[in-house]
C-alpha cells in the first residue's frame, strides 16, 4: 500500500506501534489513514519481511474482506498483492504488498511548483500505463470507483499500481447503492446521483479517467472548490472545458477522446476502458511518427541510395560522441563540510571526475533529470525533500535508471536501510572513521567499469 494517505493524528490509532498482531506481524508506522480505516507498515516475522496492513475503524463495523477478496482475484502488475486476512482483538485487518515510490497527485504537484506540466507523451505513457490497470479491474467484474492521482502510485521497475480498493464494488452491486461514494472533483454525473445503471460501473471509472487524463495535460482538475456541492453541481450540469484551451498542443485525436470519456450521460462515452486503451496507443504511435515523417501512400519503402540512412542518435548518444568520456559524480549533502570531504574522497580515487554538488533533495531530482551522473551518493538527511524521499522519487519514474545511488549518512536506521534495500539501493556507507577508505574503494570499483 502507498505512503501517501493524509494522516489523521488527532485519532487513536487502530493498532499501536510494537503491537504484534497473531504472534506474526509486528506493528511499525502508520502509512496513513482516511474515513475508511488506517493503513500500516507491519513486519512479517517469520517472512521477516515488509508489509502493509490495511484496518477499518472499529466503530465503523467494516470488513476488509471483501476488497482484499477482490484484489486477490486480480492477477496484474498493477494490483498489490495481498497475503492474508487476519483477526486481532475482534479488528479484521488485511495484509498486502507494501508498495514503495512516489503517487502521481505528489508528482504532479510538484511539477506544477516547478511551472511545468506532462509533455504529451509522458502523459500518454501514464494514460496507457493505468488503462492497462483498468482492463485487468474491469475483466474481473469489478468498478474502481475512486480513480484519481492519489490513488495510482509510481513505483520502482517502471511499474504503476492501482491503490486503495476500499470503494470498490462488483458490476452487479453497483447499481443498488444507496450512499455516494468517491473524491467529488473525479465523480461522474450518474454516481453524484445515485442513478448508475447494472453493469455501468465501469463507466463510472471511465468517467474519472478522462478527469485525471485532463488534469495530468493541464495542471488542474476541471471543476474545483472549497464547496463540494458546488464541485458536484457543476459535473451534473457544466460541460467540462476543452482541453485545448488550456493545453494548445493537445492533439485533436486525444482532445476527443477525452471529450468523449466527459460527456454527461454515460452511453455517449466509451463502452470499455480497452477500447479506450487502443485509441491512446494509437495516439502515441502518431506523437512518435508524425504524418511528415512517413512516406506518402503508394510510395516505395525501399531506400532511393544503395546504403540507407540511419536515423539520427540520441541527444545522449550524440553528446556522448561528441564530447570526451567524464566519469561524473553527484553529492547530495546539506553540509557544506560533509560537501568538501567527499569531493577530496572522489577525486582521490578518481583525478578526472566531474563532480557536482548539491545542497537538497528537490536539487538531487533536478540535477539527476538534466543530467544522470555516473554514481551518486546520497545523503538521507536533506531539507525540502530527503535521501529516501529523492531515491523513491527517482525510481518510481524511471529517472537516471543507470545511475548507482549509494546512501551516505551518519544517522540511518535498519527500516531506512531496508527500504532502500526494497528500491534496489543496497550500498550504504555510513559517516564514520572509515568513511575516506570506504569511499575510494567505492569510487575506485564503479570508475573501472567505465572506459578511459
Amino acid at each position: 500500500m502507498k505512503g501517501s494517505l493524509s494522516s489523521l493524528s488527532s485519532v487513536t490509532d487502530i493498532f499501536p506501534i510494537g503491537e504484534v498482531l497473531s504472534d506474526t506481524y509486528e506493528i511499525r508506522a502508520v502509512l496513513g489513514a482516511g474515513g475508511m480505516g488506517q493503513v500500516f507498515e507491519a513486519h512479517d516475522i517469520p517472512l521477516n519481511r515488509r508489509v502493509a496492513i490495511k484496518a477499518p475503524w472499529p466503530d465503523l463495523r467494516e470488513s476488509v474482506r471483501k476488497e482484499a477478496q477482490a484484489l486477490a482475484a486480480i492477477r496484474h502488475p498493477s494490483m498489490v498483492s495481498v497475503y492474508a486476512i487476519g483477526q486481532h482483538k475482534g479488528i479484521e485487518y488485511v495484509v498486502m504488498e507494501r508498495i514503495y515510490g512516489i503517487a502521481l497527485d505528489v508528482h504532479l504537484h510538484r511539477r506544477r511548483v516547478r511551472g511545468e506540466v506532462l509533455t504529451i507523451l509522458e502523459a500518454l505513457d501514464l494514460l496507457i500505463a493505468i488503462a492497462d490497470g483498468l482492463t485487468a479491474v474491469h475483466r474481473a467484474g469489478v468498478a474502481h470507483r475512486d480513480i484519481k492521482p492519489a490513488n495510482i502510485m509510481l513505483a520502482p521497475g517502471n511499474r504503476l499500481v492501482l491503490m486503495d480498493f476500499g470503494l470498490f464494488l462488483p458490476e452487479f452491486q453497483v447499481a443498488g447503492q444507496t450512499t455516494v461514494a468517491g473524491s467529488p472533483q473525479y465523480m461522474a454525473p450518474e454516481a453524484i446521483s445515485n442513478e448508475v445503471q447494472p453493469g455501468a460501473g465501469h463507466l463510472v471509472d471511465l468517467y474519472a479517467f478522462g478527469i485525471v487524463a485532463y488534469e495530468m495535460l493541464t495542471g488542474d482538475v476541471p471543476f474545483n472548490s472549497e464547496d463540494v456541492m458546488d464541485v458536484w453541481e457543476k459535473h451534473l450540469t457544466v460541460e467540462v472545458p476543452d482541453v485545448r484551451k488550456q493545453r494548445p498542443d493537445t492533439p485533436p485525436k486525444l482532445a476527443a477522446l477525452l471529450s468523449s470519456l466527459l460527456q454527461k450521460d454515460p452511453n455517449e462515452r466509451p463502452q470499455s476502458i480497452e477500447a479506450v486503451q487502443w485509441q491512446l496507443r494509437t495516439i502515441r504511435e502518431a506523437e512518435l511518427h508524425p504524418p511528415a515523417a512517413r512516406p506518402p501512400p503508394g510510395a516505395t519503402s525501399r531506400p532511393t541510395s544503395p546504403i540507407p540512412v540511419a536515423p539520427p542518435p540520441s541527444p545522449e548518444l550524440s553528446r556522448a560522441v561528441s564530447e570526451p568520456f567524464s566519469f561524473s559524480v553527484l553529492i547530495a549533502d546539506d553540509n557544506k563540510q560533509l560537501q568538501k570531504i567527499l569531493a577530496f574522497y572522489v577525486k582521490k580515487a578518481a583525478p578526472d571526475a566531474d563532480i557536482r554538488i548539491v545542497e537538497d533533495g528537490e536539487a538531487a531530482i533536478e540535477a539527476v533529470r538534466a543530467r544522470p551522473p555516473h554514481l551518486l551518493l546520497l545523503d538521507l538527511q536533506m531539507p525540502k525533500v530527503n535521501g529516501i524521499e529523492v531515491a523513491m522519487h527517482l525510481r518510481g519514474l524511471d529517472i537516471g535508471s543507470a545511475t548507482q545511488i549509494v546512501s551516505v549518512s551518519a544517522s540511518a536506521q535498519e527500516h531506512d536501510i531496508q527500504l532502500l534495500k526494497h528500491l534496489g539501493i543496497t550500498r550504504f556507507i555510513p559517516k564514520d572513521i572509515h568513511l575516506q577508505e570506504q569511499i575510494v574503494r567505492l569510487v575506485t570499483e564503479i570508475r573501472r567499469s567505465f572506459p578511459l
